[in-house]
């Protein structure tokens, strides 16, 4: 069956040099079938995510925590400015092109997995490894990636494998034409070899922009060369020099970032973890996610955390047992050891940057997770390939498409099964539950999509069974708080709040949602200095008006009537289209006790363009407009657009607010302003 499809297994020559020119070896488009082949899998695997859902972080990636949506960069400053640039980048193209459609985005990252297992089979065909295609195959099949490929947020997996594997590829070409030619090869161009060399960095530049962890890349080459040619050369070390250098340029780079910027920034600590203990669970991680590699069964967003007691030799046997398994490896290097040891030490170094070794943010939620071993899958499914190739008659192919079909159907069916948990976020967190019911943040998680259906009983019920396991997250409580509050348990909801903020003193989110609670419980004074705190630690270039509007209308309240049109002038500075502003400010200057503040000219202008953003449609800012009207001297057109308002009001059934305008109305057909009863001049200090 697999012959009928245009595919054959065998291994291929790499690409040579004819005449000077980039040309592939003779039948390459025969090719061509076989990797639209892989995108249709990656298509019909990952069909349960289409159209899909926005799940846990992922429209928060792509709108309120990207810098270039907010504002607080641009596509021209913001390189080198964030972790991951290049991702934040293609989170921001995408919503220019998808807005708030999921479907588009979930497509995107299905292609980009299905060109990883294109450039993935090339690699391999280029390394003469057999089994090539079926790897990339089942790399694309694979139910561990369903964690990146079906998260939205793990663009910056899905984007940087790509670009690594093409730096791979085209470095080994760089090697066929330029260092390790075949005599029989004819002479290529001069510039040939420097322009596979330049793509090959440019390709690896762009990876790293896109997630750091591919620095791991100029390792994996030599590692590679040394199984190759059982040696290293002077060559090897002096051409893959500028890729170390970049390598750990950017490794340095996230190092900092993760410790001083990701972590500092959403307010995380982590716990006080020693370099012994983190070396003896790096060897635990490493056999977990080989485990997970081979055998994919028992996955889970979430996994439990190991508790782990340096002390005893079980903390320690992982460790002994990895490091065991690559000496028997290198004391049988001349023959099947040299292909265990490149599989162990390959699976090793592209897991470098995930064993938990340096402070990430990562290790605040988790100490293993299927996304982050999404780059190193891509050794252990070309040694399953490699082995299966082998081991049944790979000259012969008698047994081979049939264990090829097998291997491929078993995973088609993981993955399905698996993409159908992340079609929509609810399944996810009770997969996650069931498994592990101590996963905080699955809890948190789920009671987040109760309350927002408004079941707000099971949502309490869930944020106790985070709280219960997690009692210093800050967000649990903050969430709790809300659900709380949300019953009409306001005194409960402020102990919750003030929890959150004793744990994250700086979260502008709490001070504003404890304000809220305040002014429920008639606390006005507290209330505002709450919102006070919370436009202080706002996020730069991250817009505060509706911050602004709701303290401007506690300062009014309390007959702060300058500071309330000061607060919805800033207001109005950080949306110019905010209705709620302009109009509010245009009641304030056209009605206010202070006569000093009023301002009837100010006022029209400013209710005017309130009723220009809502098509003149919505009483409200129309009611105000004859209200500055009227402190403009413009009884006639005070009159006109007093009853404009309630001829809106009575058709809505607005019937109060109409009975207060009509009132008004009395006053400017008597050719009166509105003025609201407070002090003339003096204010409240």
């Amino acid at each position: 069956m697999l012959k009928t499809l245009g595919i054959d297994f065998r291994p291929t020559g790499t690409v040579v040099a004819e005449d000077g020119a980039w040309a592939f070896s003779r039948g390459a488009f025969r090719w061509v079938p076989a990797a639209v082949l892989l995108f249709l899998l990656a298509l019909a695997a990952y069909s349960p995510v289409l159209p899909g859902n926005f799940i846990m972080d992922d429209q928060r990636l792509v709108e309120s925590d990207n810098p270039l949506v907010t504002g607080e960069f641009t596509p021209l400053n913001i390189w080198f400015q964030t972790d991951f640039t290049l991702s934040t980048l293609g989170f921001w193209l995408e919503r220019l092109v998808w807005g708030t459609n999921p479907g588009g985005y979930h497509a995107v990252n299905i292609l980009l997995h299905g060109l990883s297992a294109v450039l993935l089979w090339q690699v391999l065909r280029c390394l003469k490894i057999p089994g090539a295609w079926l790897a990339g195959a089942l790399f694309v099949l694979h139910p561990v990636a369903v964690n990146s490929v079906a998260r939205i947020a793990e663009l910056k997996n899905t984007l940087s494998l790509p670009f690594f594997l093409l730096s791979f590829w085209a470095y080994l070409q760089y090697e066929a034409t330029a260092l390790y030619r075949s005599p029989q090869d004819r002479p290529p161009r001069a510039w040939t070899g420097l322009c596979w060399y330049q793509l090959a960095f440019i390709a690896f530049v762009l990876a790293l922009l896109a997630k750091t962890s591919t620095v791991v890349l100029p390792a994996l080459l030599l590692a590679v060369a040394l199984w190759q040619r059982r040696r290293l050369t002077r060559l090897d070390c002096w051409h893959t020099l500028p890729f170390f250098a970049l390598a750990i340029t950017f490794g340095l780079m996230s190092i900092w970032f993760q410790k001083h910027q990701a972590l500092a920034d959403a307010g995380q600590v982590l716990a006080p973890v020693g370099f012994i203990t983190r070396l003896a669970i790096a060897g635990k991680v490493y056999w977990f996610y080989l485990t997970k590699a081979l055998l994919p069964v028992n996955l889970n967003l979430v996994y439990p955390v190991w508790k782990t007691d340096t002390s005893t030799v079980s903390a320690w046997l992982p460790l002994v047992l990895a490091l065991g398994g690559a000496g028997l490896c290198w004391r049988f290097r001349r023959g099947w050891g040299r292909h265990g040891l490149l599989l162990l030490a390959g699976f090793g170094i592209t897991l470098f940057p995930s064993l938990g070794l340096f402070d990430a943010q990562f290790l605040t939620r988790w100490q293993v997770s299927d996304h982050l071993q999404y780059l190193p899958l891509i050794i252990p499914v070309s040694a399953v390939a490699a082995m299966a190739a082998m081991a049944t008659g790979w000259s012969g192919k008698k047994l081979f498409p049939g264990v090829a079909t097998v291997l491929l159907a078993a995973a088609f069916l993981l993955t399905m099964e698996r993409a159908n948990v992340f079609a929509t976020e609810e399944a996810l967190m009770r997969d996650t539950l069931a498994k592990n019911p101590a996963a905080a943040d699955a809890h948190n998680d789920l009671g987040s999509i109760l309350a927002r259906r408004q079941d707000f009983t099971a949502a309490v019920d869930q944020f106790n069974a985070a709280f219960a396991e997690s009692p210093e997250d800050a967000n649990i409580r903050l969430n709790l708080g809300q659900a709380m509050a949300m019953q009409g348990r306001l005194d409960s909801a402020a102990e919750h709040y003030q929890a959150a903020l004793k744990l994250r003193p700086g979260d502008s989110l709490t001070h504003k949602k404890y304000a809220q609670i305040l002014q429920q419980q008639g606390k006005i004074r507290p209330a505002i200095l709450q919102l006070q705190a919370g436009i202080i630690f706002q996020k730069r270039g991250q817009p505060d008006a509706d911050t602004r509007i709701q303290l401007a209308a506690l300062y009014y309240q309390t007959g702060h009537y300058r500071r309330a049109a000061a607060q919805l002038r800033l207001a109005i500075q950080a949306d110019t289209n905010s209705v709620d502003a302009l109009n509010n400010l245009a009641w304030i200057l056209a009605t206010c006790p202070n006569h000093r503040l009023r301002s009837g000219a100010d006022a029209v202008a400013r209710a005017e363009q309130a009723c220009q953003l809502t098509g003149f449609k919505s009483a409200t800012p129309i009611s105000t407009l004859a209200a500055a009207y009227a402190e403009a001297g413009r009884y006639s057109e005070a009159v006109a657009t007093a009853r404009r308002a309630l001829q809106l009001q009575n058709s809505t059934g607005d019937f109060q607010q109409a009975a207060v305008n009509q009132q008004l109305l009395a006053s400017y057909q008597a050719g009166q302003p509105y003025h609201e009863n407070g002090p003339d001049d003096a204010e409240p200090d």
